[in-house]
């Protein structure tokens, strides 16, 4: 078993993987001593009546027996008020305060996962892990509260393809410099990164993507095509149940279209035996809705920094759902290039955060070699968000006012940065303002389209006339931290609000006595 005080984990939709840096200085993802592969299913089984749960391959094995007690894409909820519902064999949309027996959130499910995988290092304890760079808070907050769960101690969450820009850059055999794009296609979520790197330098200049878009999704369009020919040579569609027993059937005929022309499996139905056949054509056919998606935010990213194809020098592959012929003929016609090989796309964003783990390690825990290797790495990251805060607003055409979002700092500003606005009391006589601080995907106005983070009250002076000057100072540093300040100018009185993704999870609450196998 290894041994190593820095490490990177990649919590995955599909697959997990924890890597190290070894004493040369390299990132190295560590093998299951169970199965000697270096990415874990990440797939849960959880035993019913019983305290114990069972992670990676083995869970896959209880598809067809057991598939309510079987859970995947788990990393796909973790936003959302949800539980896994064995009785349901589904996650169903709940109040994570009201959890029943034999349901789970999906911070405990993941924590499960994380269990697992950090058996393979010795001792694990400090860790990064990755998410991607298109997680809100909240999903954020989840994996934090999932790393709590897991006796983990999370030093910082590092978006995916950061992560696999650091790798890609720190390999001795691989040239990466200039305007990089990175194309991270995993199990559940899509992200489309640029990147300016100069020798170890790496600045990250943008980001777009979709979280519900993925190798999963692909594989729900087979089990789709599946029910809809099984029907149409049975008379009869598959039920809920028997959907979710042939998940491992669709992924491995995804796979199979990797390599092959044609791929084909059983199908064992309530109304009859069944042989599915598919071609990488038709294939290719029923997942055209998620390429057209991956095409536009593709040219998204390159319109919000005006840059053209031939500007970019290379295309960088991460996540196993790039293995899919099809995605290299479409960067190859979008970009002019095809996307540049060399590193094992299941592996890339796990190596990068063991590194970016070594560049946030105390410098005495470090081997010479190890520091010599990461004193020439330097990164700059960005803001994957829009921050902003709640303001009244005046429309002269239909004559009310409204409340609506003001945006304090842009998406895609580097970081660290801090911005100062001014806003204005309404009317004589104001005795209090709310202090909000809002986040959203796009530059809203509307607050419909944006999660309030944190709110507050700020009281003021009585008896003053309306317009007295309020400062807004947000500032935002390299781990993600924004500290937010209003202060009303002519008093100094002032509220602040510190906004990260932190777990306050109660352990004794939500932390289950499980062994995990």
């Amino acid at each position: 078993m290894s041994k190593s005080k820095i490490v990177g984990i990649d919590l995955g939709t599909t697959f997990s993987a924890i890597a190290v840096l070894n004493d040369s200085g390299r990132p190295e993802v560590l093998s299951n001593f169970e199965t000697n592969q270096k990415i874990t299913p990440s797939v849960v089984y959880i035993k019913p009546g019983e305290s114990s749960a069972i992670v990676g391959e083995k869970a896959i094995n209880f598809y067809k027996s057991e598939p309510n007690n079987v859970i995947s894409a788990t990393k796909k909820q973790m936003e959302n008020e949800a539980v896994w519902s064995l009785q349901e064999g589904k996650f169903i949309s709940k109040n994570t305060a009201e959890i029943g027996d034999g349901e789970y959130t999906p911070a405990q499910i993941s924590s499960f996962i994380l269990s697992k995988v950090k058996e393979l290092n010795e001792d694990t304890s400090d860790v990064v892990i990755t998410v991607p760079a298109m997680f809100a808070d909240t999903a954020r907050t989840a994996t934090l509260d999932a790393a709590k769960l897991a006796d983990l101690n999370v030093i910082e969450l590092i978006n995916e393809p950061t992560a696999a820009i650091l790798h890609y850059a720190s390999m001795p055999d691989i040239d990466v410099s200039g305007k990089i794009m990175v194309f991270d296609l995993g199990g559940g979520t899509f992200d489309v990164t640029l990147a300016e790197v100069n020798d170890k330098d790496v600045e990250i200049l943008n980001s777009r993507g979709d979280k519900n878009l993925g190798g999963h999704d692909f594989d729900e369009l087979i089990i789709e095509d599946i029910n809809k020919e099984y029907s149409k040579e049975k008379g009869g569609s598959l039920t809920d149940k028997e959907k979710r027993q042939f998940f491992p059937l669709a992924e491995q005929i995804k796979k199979t279209l990797s390599v092959k022309n044609e791929a084909s499996g059983f199908i064992d139905g309530n109304a009859g035996p069944f042989e599915y056949k598919l071609t990488r054509d038709k294939f290719n056919i029923l997942i055209d809705g998620p390429l057209s998606k991956i095409k536009m935010l593709i040219e998204s990213v390159l319109d919000t920094k005006n840059f053209k194809n031939s500007d970019i020098s290379k295309i960088l592959l991460v996540g196993g759902s790039t293995r899919i012929p099809i995605i290299s003929k479409i960067i190859e016609d979008l970009m002019g290039k095809p996307p540049t090989k060399g590193v094992d796309v299941d592996e890339a964003v796990a190596c990068g955060a063991a590194i970016y783990a070594g560049l946030n390690a105390n410098p005495d825990s470090l081997s010479e070699n190890q520091q010599k290797i990461l004193n020439n790495v330097h990164m700059q990251d960005v803001t994957n968000h829009y921050l902003g805060t709640k303001v009244v607003t005046y429309d002269d055409e239909r004559e009310i006012a409204e409340v609506t979002n003001k945006i304090i700092i842009h998406r895609d500003t580097k970081l660290p940065t801090s911005y100062t606005d001014i806003v204005y009391t309404m009317y004589d006589g104001q005795e209090a303002v709310e202090c909000a601080v809002t986040q959203s995907d796009q530059p809203e106005e509307s607050l419909e389209f944006v999660n309030v983070l944190a709110s507050k009250e700020l009281k003021l002076p009585p008896n003053r006339p309306a317009g007295q000057k309020i400062e807004i100072t947000y500032s935002y540093d390299k781990g993600g931290k924004v500290h937010c300040v209003f202060t009303d100018v002519e008093s100094n009185k002032q509220v602040e609000i510190d906004v990260r993704p932190e777990s306050s999870l109660n352990l004794d609450d939500a932390k289950l006595d499980f062994q995990i196998d």
